[in-house]
């Protein structure tokens, strides 16, 4: 039996690692299916969830039969998470983490069909499961069998090799059962050993060049051999990079540019692409600079605007595209991009020509024609924005689907939109936190200029772009990751310039970035530029921001989230570059800090998330809550940079608690009348809280899909929902409250303000020499009858929904407000609503109830100088009144429980209709009638 392997041997030498391919050894190293083998299991190795766990350790073992490199673990002796004694492992005396299992496969597995078995398939756990041991990448480890008499390169195990020309590596190999073992290189015999299982060779790269190292194994009439291709590079040249050059792509003119790679410590580089065939060329071997940092290449030649897929080689075994390129070409994804057109004109990946994600660059590129560039943006206080996610806010999952609906975003009001993460992200339907290429938009959503088109669109019809940045982590694609990382797609290693071996903090996912790296400073600064420059967003939302520190917390939450000066110098100094070339920019981050720190940052000009999301559902589902927190005020912060909100794309939505785990007695709030005159209610007094505000989409329409079905699924849109006109009360209240907002600064930033959030009722009074607000509304499930509210001042109010005027004696008034009614007056008169909206939009709609014939009417109807009315049995207490089609009380008054008919003279009533109403702890009624 002949085999090959191809090693590129090149500057640098990669030594044999046990911590990295020492996990799981064996003995004999060369494993054979008929032989007892002994495995030897390293807990401090891999993933290392049974490191010095002292605990019993059993093995998860299969054997693999469909092939020599197939996963697939085809008959499994063991069942998981049982205290099978038969997987129990041995612990080797006096060594903390080493166990060892014996079998010999042919005779172990249960294989009647006799199939050959390729591969043993293994994972480590403790007796229940809950800890395992797995490969540095997460993977099952795999140990290879031989199939009869055969010998093994087993020195080096790494998938590539480099050395500097001059330099030693040894190679070892090893045979099945003792052989007469040998070296040939070039054909021509080195070493030799009669009757040995274990041969080693030193091997000195003398000059560049391509050899074949053959290993020869006889055992009388059995031989077997294995040989390494290996190509011997020469030393990088040494050269500055050109002035002006930049890390990345740098187009130098139609048929010219410059490629710049940053990988300190490494010591050789090369371009491969569909300029070369993607073959290992001398002449695409990168210069160095001279302090090792940096390594470029001028390519030459190119053709005007034709498209190249390239990747860099490192050391002869990295592959990798370029960190800052604005396209990647994914093995993985681009065919489904490709087949449903959503991405015109991509190429397909290069498959069998290379492997892992590459990148694209293109001479001579046509410029997006930015048209609308001179555009005004809000102030921070006045910022109303709408989180999207473009993978669910339409059923197209495009950008250009973002920008049909920008229309609607305009009509509802608000002024900005928070884009969730669009940088090309592992996958292609993802919410965008798992990032994998920092520059480049992801494919799936549409191009670059779709992207950029939805912007400048936006920017024409007065609403900004914030991007939700994520530069917390990365995940393993990412090129600064897999340049010095464990396997293909596995954690950084400890020379990792811009990421930490384990995160230093809670909460993470992917790989935790060192923002006290000089490296990660200069990148992340770079990638804030870029946007903000190439692509005109006006800002951004920085996710997990409170992980931007190398304050080592673990899992400890508490003390993560205590004042740490290391991060608040870290995002000083992110805030100052920010500004620095872009000073109107909005830095938003999701910090969820100790005040103390938020407090500090705040005052220097950054904004902040503030989840207020368990408050609001607690009051949606009936509770009292005390939401005062969501005040920038009272956080004792200077500025009004609290972004408070009652939703996210993190939580669950307001109206599905209200739906399903609202209170149902006194009032059921189950029931969707109820229900939105519940979320009327937080949106009135979430939207009158002074500060930025901000919607996750569809709240506006009261959404109700529970999130935790499938936290991280595509969720139905539900635009069906605006045909519905209870869920259209929710929507014109949004848009009403967003409009007064953004029309009157007593909204964002009053001379003085009072919240009063504690009781039942509760009260917001903003006072601003533009013009003061009143908002008063009943958290309760009850009556609120005769409860005295303040005023700031006497005199006369408007109710801004009905119009009505209000004529204040004294600055304590009595109130009768239903459960769920709110009212708001200003001290100046506003025009009345949009029209064709009318005051029941608003006013907290009176849930219809199915009544017996006869035990609830109005009588005469139309009625000429007097009304009867009959109340249904069971109501003998009831407040009632009398309100016009403005919503002004005509007549108001309590039923003491005698009479269940009431009588009415109207004779001081203009013709019109009216609206008669009563409501008791039970139920609230209402009914139409005509005066003539």
């Amino acid at each position: 039996m002949k085999k090959s392997l191809l090693f590129l041997v090149s500057l640098v030498f990669f030594a044999f690692n046990p911590g990295l391919f020492a996990q799981v050894t064996t003995e004999p190293a060369v494993p054979n299916a008929s032989q007892k083998i002994k495995i030897i299991y390293d807990a401090s190795k891999g993933t290392s969830g049974l490191k010095d766990c002292n605990c019993d350790v059993f093995i998860h073992i299969g054997a693999v039969t469909q092939g020599p490199a197939s996963t697939t673990w085809s008959i499994v002796p063991f069942q998981w998470g049982t205290n099978d004694p038969k997987a129990k492992m041995t612990k080797v005396a006096g060594q903390a983490n080493i166990y060892t299992y014996e079998l010999t496969p042919d005779t172990f597995f249960d294989n009647p069909n006799g199939l050959t078995i390729y591969r043993l398939g293994m994972v480590f756990r403790n007796v229940d499961g809950t800890k395992e041991g797995k490969t540095s990448a997460n993977g099952d480890f795999f140990v290879d069998l031989a199939q009869g008499f055969t010998v093994q390169i087993t020195n080096p195990s790494g998938p590539s090799i480099s050395l500097e020309e001059g330099e030693n590596l040894t190679f070892k190999a090893q045979t099945s059962a003792p052989a007469d073992i040998s070296f040939e290189l070039n054909g021509t015999e080195v070493k030799k050993a009669s009757n040995v299982e274990v041969l080693e060779y030193a091997y000195t790269a003398a000059s560049a060049g391509n050899y074949t190292l053959t290993a020869k194994a006889v055992q009388g009439s059995n031989t077997d051999t294995e040989s390494v291709n290996i190509v011997v590079f020469g030393a990088s040249e040494v050269a500055a990079l050109p002035s002006g050059a930049r890390l990345g792509i740098n187009y130098i003119s139609d048929t010219e540019v410059i490629l710049a790679l940053q990988a300190p410590g490494k010591k050789l580089a090369h371009v491969i692409g569909d300029f070369n065939d993607w073959k290992v060329l001398p002449e695409y071997q990168m210069k160095r600079t001279p302090d090792g940092e940096i390594f470029w290449l001028k390519l030459e030649g190119l053709t005007p605007k034709q498209e190249y897929i390239f990747q860099y080689l490192v050391d002869a075994s990295i592959r990798i595209g370029d960190p800052y390129a604005d396209k990647t070409s994914d093995p993985f994804n681009d065919q489904e991009i490709i087949q449903q057109n959503r991405h015109p004109g991509l190429k397909p990946y290069p498959t069998g020509k290379t492997e892992f994600q590459a990148t694209y660059l293109q001479t001579a590129q046509d410029k997006y024609a930015w048209k609308n560039t001179s555009y005004t943006k809000p102030s921070p206080e006045k910022l109303v924005i709408y989180e999207l996610l473009v993978r669910d806010f339409d059923e197209k999952r495009t950008y250009q689907a973002v920008i049909d609906r920008l229309d609607y975003l305009k009509d509802l009001g608000v002024n900005a939109i928070e884009l969730m993460p669009v940088g090309e992200f592992e996958g292609n339907l993802s919410w965008g936190y798992n990032p994998s290429f920092f520059f480049a938009p992801d494919k799936y959503y549409g191009t670059k200029n779709d992207l950029k088109r939805l912007i400048d669109e936006a920017h024409g019809k007065g609403i900004m772009i914030i991007l939700d940045m994520v530069l917390n982590h990365a995940f393993g694609q990412n090129p600064m990751v897999r340049l010095f990382n464990d396997g293909d797609y596995g954690a950084p290693t400890e020379d990792n310039p811009w990421f930490n071996r384990v995160a230093k903090h809670p909460f993470n996912v992917g790989y935790d970035f060192n923002h006290e790296s000089k490296y990660t400073q200069a990148f992340v600064d770079s990638v804030n530029n870029y946007w903000l420059t190439e692509y005109k967003v006006d800002g951004f939302r920085f996710d997990l921001s409170k992980g931007f520190t190398q304050v080592n917390t673990g899992d400890n939450v508490g003390l993560w989230s205590q004042y740490d000066p290391s991060r608040v110098k870290i995002w000083k100094h992110i805030y100052d570059k920010i500004k620095a070339n872009h000073p109107d920019a909005y830095v938003i981050l999701e910090h969820l800090a100790a005040n103390e720190e938020e407090k500090e940052l705040a005052d220097y000009g950054m904004m902040f998330w503030g989840n207020m999301n368990f408050d609001f559902r607690e009051m949606a589902k009936g509770e009292n809550k005390d939401f005062s927190w969501a005040s920038h005020k009272n956080r004792n912060w200077n500025e009004p940079n609290l972004v408070a909100y009652m939703e996210s794309h993190d939580e669950e939505r307001v109206m599905w608690e209200s739906l399903n785990f609202g209170k149902t007695s006194p009032i059921n709030i189950k029931q969707l009348e109820n229900a939105v005159n519940r979320n009327q209610l937080l949106t009135a007094f979430y939207f009158a809280v002074p500060g930025p505000k901000m919607i996750w989409q569809f709240g506006e329409f009261g959404y109700d899909v529970e999130l935790n079905n499938d936290r991280l699924g595509i969720k139905p849109t539900r635009w069906n929902y605006l045909d519905q006109p209870q869920r259209q009360r929710l929507f014109k209240l949004y848009k009403e409250m967003i409009k007064l907002k953004k029309d009157h600064q007593a909204f964002n930033k009053p001379n003085k303000s009072s919240l009063s959030l504690s009781g039942a009722v509760k009260s917001i009074i903003l006072e601003h020499p533009d013009m003061d607000v009143v908002l008063h509304g009943n958290f309760g499930l009850s009556n609120a009858g005769n409860v005295s509210l303040s005023f700031p001042r006497t005199g006369t109010w408007y109710n801004y929904f009905t119009g009505e005027e209000f004529n204040v004696s004294s600055t304590t008034v009595s109130f009768n407000l239903r459960p769920s009614e709110f009212v708001l007056f200003t001290s100046k008169k506003l025009p009345k609503p949009n029209p064709g909206i009318v005051q029941e939009d608003f006013v907290t709609s009176v849930p219809k109830e199915i009544i017996p014939a006869g035990e609830f009417k109005l009588y005469p109807n139309p009625a000429a100088q007097q009304l009867n009315v009959q109340l249904p049995e069971g109501m003998t207490a009831a407040n009632y009144r009398i309100v016009d089609m403005s919503g002004r009380v005509m007549y108001s008054g309590e039923s003491r429980g005698i009479d269940q008919i009431l009588e009415f003279d109207l004779g001081n009533f203009k013709s019109g209709i009216y609206i008669f109403e009563a409501f008791d702890n039970r139920r609230v009624l209402h009914q139409r009638f005509i005066k003539d």
